[in-house]
C-alpha cells in the first residue's frame, strides 16, 4: 500500500499544470488582437515614382491614390475632388494623422495640387509616397 502511493505522488509531482499558461496565452492573444492597427488601403494600384530621400511614412495615416486617369481613389472607391476636404476632416477628428498621396507617374500634376490643396485646408499634413530607387 505505502509504495502505491509514493508512486501515486510521485506522478503528480512530476506532472506539470499547463492550465495556467493557456490562460497566460489566450491573454496574450486578446492584447495583440486588441492592439493591432488596420490601415485602409486606397483600392489602386500606382506606379509612384522615385526619389532621392524618403522618410518612413507613419503606419496611421490617411490614404489617397491618384491614378493615371486623374481619378482619385479612397477605400476601394472613387471620389470625386470636392470630398477630399470632407472626408480628410471628418477622418482627423479623432486622431491627428497625416494625409498620404499615392501617385502614378503618368498623373496629371494639377490634379496632385487640388488634392494637396483641400488636404491643406483641412489642416492636414500632406505627403506624397514615392518609391525607393
Amino acid at each position: 500500500m505505502k509504495l502505491r502511493r509514493k508512486v501515486l505522488k510521485r506522478e503528480e509531482i512530476e506532472s506539470v499544470n499547463v492550465s495556467p499558461l493557456i490562460d497566460v496565452v489566450f491573454i496574450l492573444l486578446i492584447f495583440f488582437i486588441v492592439s493591432a492597427t488596420f490601415v485602409k488601403i486606397p483600392g489602386v494600384q500606382v506606379e509612384r515614382p522615385s526619389a532621392r530621400t524618403i522618410d518612413d511614412l507613419r503606419k496611421n495615416s490617411i490614404l489617397f491614390a491618384l491614378a493615371d486617369n486623374d481619378l482619385i481613389h479612397y477605400g476601394g472607391e472613387t471620389i470625386p475632388l470636392a470630398q477630399v476636404k470632407p472626408l480628410v476632416e471628418e477622418l482627423r477628428r479623432d486622431v491627428d494623422v497625416p494625409v498620404i498621396v499615392q501617385v502614378d507617374r503618368d498623373a496629371n500634376g494639377a490634379q496632385l495640387a487640388r488634392i494637396i490643396r483641400e488636404a491643406r485646408l483641412a489642416g492636414a499634413p500632406v505627403s506624397v509616397a514615392t518609391r525607393k530607387p
